[in-house]
C-alpha cells in the first residue's frame, strides 16, 4: 500500500476514550443515540479492517467511490492522534488525495472533538 497523505493532531480526552470511539463509528461516544462521524454525502460509515487495543484503528474506506483507501489512525499515550491515508495503485489524483485529506482533518479535527466534548 502507498501512503497518500498523513497528519497529526492533539486530542484532550484519554486515549482510551478516543480508541473507542474510532473502533465504533457507527455510534456516538457519549451514548447519545447516533453515529458520531458526521459522514458526507456519498460516505457510508467504514468498518473496522484492522486494530490494536489503544493504539491503532484501521478503516475500510467510507467512500464508496474510492474502495481501496484506508484510513489509519494512530495513537500515543498523549492522545497524538496521526492519521494516513493508504491506496494501493493506481492512487488517486493529487485533487482527489486533497479532497480525502480535507475530509478526513473534519472527521478528526471537528466531529470527533465534538462528538468527545472536548
Amino acid at each position: 500500500m502507498m501512503v497518500l497523505a498523513s497528519r497529526t493532531a492533539v486530542l484532550s480526552p484519554p486515549v482510551r476514550f478516543v480508541w473507542k470511539a474510532l473502533m465504533r463509528p457507527d455510534v456516538h461516544p457519549k451514548n447519545q443515540g447516533f453515529a458520531w462521524p458526521v459522514m458526507f454525502e456519498g460516505a457510508a460509515l467504514p468498518r473496522i479492517v484492522e486494530s490494536s487495543e489503544f493504539d491503532r484503528v484501521v478503516w475500510s474506506s467510507p467512500w464508496p467511490s474510492l474502495p481501496g483507501v484506508l484510513v489509519q489512525f494512530d495513537l500515543t499515550p498523549e492522545t497524538r492522534l496521526r492519521w494516513t491515508l493508504l491506496a494501493h495503485p493506481p492512487v488517486p489524483d493529487p485533487q482527489t488525495v486533497e479532497w480525502l485529506c480535507d475530509q478526513v482533518s473534519h472527521l478528526v479535527n471537528i466531529d470527533l472533538r465534538n462528538a468527545t466534548g472536548y
